[in-house]
């Protein structure tokens, strides 16, 4: 399937008619602006991320009459932080919305309808025309896309290559690699470095088991709360399916607590509030995550070293909303540029580049460069001891900023070439589908509680799941999990029927 036809026919789905030309403005012709913009960090802010916020206002009040001050926050709790900042009354002008639904914060009238401004962000029409139609709740945009990017998925096992050297473990890019299959890796090298040497690190503020990299499904909230469709299954079965009832994350949580009782997993898994840097420490292995096309592609910058793929799920199309995005609070003084700022970053490739990477001399050097495209090397194998350090790649279009060595200089074409020989029948039917929540928002808060309880333990194998899983199941049910399934095929249901 070629990648125009995927944002065909999302936008299809949500939107009509054309976007007005965009005229931009001059500074010098309008009074500069202040807003206020929600930074993702992993941790304190130093010298060098002031330095970055000077330059980049250096261009944006010269080139939309913006000055942007950046509120840092952390990733999982931005949109707790700016709940907080909105409810004091608090100007806040971009807020983000991170591995959530948007209804959460529509329903609760904290963020604004976008549509009226539509013509300030041709930039991101264009380019993340896929994520923006996401983004829609109730048939009114609520959220802009962070950056412009692939739209597939792709997962599987990263591997340290000096283990993987030691142990004669060679990865095929061609080949799709079964959990069994790593499970036994696991034990040739747990055999081999002994007690205390771990195997990944499960993310623990994520509800995701293995970080996607188990098998494809699709979440129709943003959360399993509202049930999921089966893509490993059948990517066109509209079938809503409550996630943790099936025999597919029973086998899953079996094989978690089997591997954490053999200790590939710390104890301390499900608690761990460092699990973010985890896997990179000397005595783990690896973890699971996002993986590449092909093995030449892996961005080792995190890591400080070589690494070996082992994919597990094959590359498809699943999303139906915006993993992650940017909405305007109802607090902000300067909506209208909130939205053109965002879409600044998308449009200037030197700012995104610089809110990305910091300055060349300073955080990196170029070491390649076609013309068109750059590569860059950090100046640091330990990128956090840099001035300035971005841990998230949320910003810009992914499409024409740097790639960061070893990654090929043409690492976006060669996605976006993969991306156009997923078959139809790797694209999940939902593409466009939005469900209401409002009838449901009391359940849904009910079992997200209940799945806080237990889903980071079952994704670290802390929990049994012979003796906990049935209690599990039952709390969810006595939190309403049923109605908002039965709710979400409802209106999944009328919308296919709508799509006809």
């Amino acid at each position: 399937m070629k990648a125009k036809r995927a944002a065909a026919l999302l936008m299809s789905a949500v939107m009509a008619g054309s976007l007005m030309s965009f005229i931009p403005v001059q500074a010098e012709e309008q009074e500069i602006v202040e807003i206020f913009w929600q930074f993702p960090s992993q941790s304190e802010v130093g010298e060098g991320f002031y330095r970055m916020e000077d330059a980049l206002n250096e261009m944006m009040e010269k080139d939309i009459g913006v000055h942007v001050t950046f509120v840092p926050t952390g990733l999982m709790e931005s949109q707790q932080d700016a709940t907080l900042m909105i409810s004091s009354g608090e100007q806040l002008d971009v807020c983000m919305t991170a591995f959530t639904s948007l209804s959460a914060l529509v329903e609760k009238g904290l963020i604004l309808p976008l549509d009226e401004y539509t013509d300030l962000i041709p930039d991101i029409m264009e380019y993340a025309p896929v994520k923006t139609a996401g983004c829609y709740y109730q048939g009114h945009l609520y959220g802009l896309p962070t950056c412009a990017d692939q739209v597939y998925n792709m997962y599987g096992y990263l591997m340290k290559k000096q283990y993987a050297d030691k142990y004669g473990f060679e990865a095929d890019d061609d080949r799709i690699y079964t959990l069994e299959e790593l499970g036994e890796m696991f034990d040739t090298v747990a055999a081999g470095e002994g007690e205390g040497f771990y195997m990944f690190a499960p993310w623990n503020n994520t509800y995701e088991p293995l970080n996607y990299a188990y098998f494809p499904c699709c979440m129709l909230t943003g959360s399993y709360s509202g049930g999921v469709l089966m893509l490993n299954r059948d990517f066109k079965d509209l079938t809503v399916y409550n996630f943790f009832e099936t025999e597919e994350y029973k086998h899953l949580c079996e094989l978690t607590y089997d591997w954490a009782q053999k200790g590939y997993i710390a104890p301390d898994a499900a608690i761990d509030s460092e699990y973010g840097s985890r896997a990179y420490q000397d005595n783990y292995l690896g973890n699971f995550g996002y993986v590449e096309p092909t093995s030449d592609m892996v961005d080792t910058s995190g890591w400080n070293q070589e690494m070996v793929q082992f994919k597990t799920v094959a590359p498809h199309i699943k999303s139906i909303g915006c993993a992650i995005n940017w909405n305007v609070p109802i607090t902000s003084a300067h909506p209208d540029k909130a939205v053109e700022a965002i879409n600044y970053l998308i449009k200037n490739v030197d700012a995104a580049n610089l809110v990305q990477y910091g300055f060349e001399g300073e955080e990196y050097e170029v070491v390649e460069d076609d013309g068109t495209h750059q590569v860059i090397k950090y100046l640091s194998d330990d990128v956090l001891s840099l001035p300035y350090v971005n841990p998230y790649g949320l910003w810009g279009n992914r499409f024409e900023m740097f790639q960061v060595y070893p990654a090929p200089i043409d690492r976006m074409a060669r996605l976006l070439a993969c991306q156009e020989q997923i078959p139809d029948e790797r694209i999940v039917a939902a593409m466009g589908y939005s469900f209401d929540t409002s009838s449901v928002s009391a359940e849904i808060a009910a079992v997200e509680t209940v799945m806080e309880q237990y889903c980071q333990s079952f994704n670290a194998g802390s929990l049994n799941p012979e003796e906990a899983l049935p209690e599990f199941i039952d709390a969810l049910k006595a939190a309403g999990i049923e109605k908002i399934i039965e709710e979400d095929q409802r209106q999944l249901d009328a919308w296919a029927a709508e799509q006809k």
